[in-house]
């Protein structure tokens, strides 16, 4: 993308406070939303950025959400818009906790409180099941990478996700070793 083709600091904010508004159900679920923002609806990325994006901030420690976000502010308007994008888009969540807190420390006791929050949690849950299938399924494009996808998905039942990741790596720097000298 050329500058004259990068959006004004002032729009990458002002995309990343509206997507950080309905940015529920953690990294699932804020991958799905910066695909259909940034790559669908803006045009600003192809979908592999936003897995280029995962794959490079995933092994970091901290929230990989905002990492990502970050990660693309960056790529879009440099260190600027690394902070601006990270600032917008954690603002709404923030406002939105403070108020829910307060909320929850008034009326804790409230069914339907305790009834909206379950609700909350198994509609966040089929978001993350509906967006890792998405990513899934653009990502194992071969069979290899299918074997590597489901394999990586049961060690995660038994293995620290770290050990999955590096395995990963060094098993794709291998292949790819391999078909460069085939």
């Amino acid at each position: 993308m050329s500058d004259q083709q990068k959006p004004m600091l002032a729009i990458v904010g002002w995309e990343l406070l509206r997507l950080g508004a309905v940015a529920f159900g953690g990294l699932g679920a804020t991958l799905a939303l910066l695909q259909r923002g940034l790559v669908d609806r803006r045009g600003w990325f192809k979908e592999q950025d936003i897995s280029e994006a995962l794959a490079m901030t995933q092994p970091l420690p901290g929230s990989t959400g905002i990492q990502v976000v970050s990660y693309l502010g960056w790529r879009l308007r440099g260190w600027p818009g690394a902070i601006v994008a990270a600032v917008a888009f954690i603002a709404p969540a923030a406002a939105m906790m403070i108020a829910v807190a307060a909320a929850s420390l008034a009326l804790p006791d409230e069914p339907w409180v305790r009834g909206a929050v379950n609700g909350i949690q198994v509609g966040v849950v089929g978001l993350l099941v509906a967006a890792m299938w998405r990513l899934a399924r653009n990502q194992a494009k071969n069979a290899i990478l299918a074997a590597v996808l489901l394999t990586s998905c049961v060690l995660g039942f038994f293995v620290h996700a770290v050990l999955i990741v590096v395995g990963a790596g060094l098993l794709g720097a291998l292949l790819g070793k391999e078909k460069s000298d085939g």
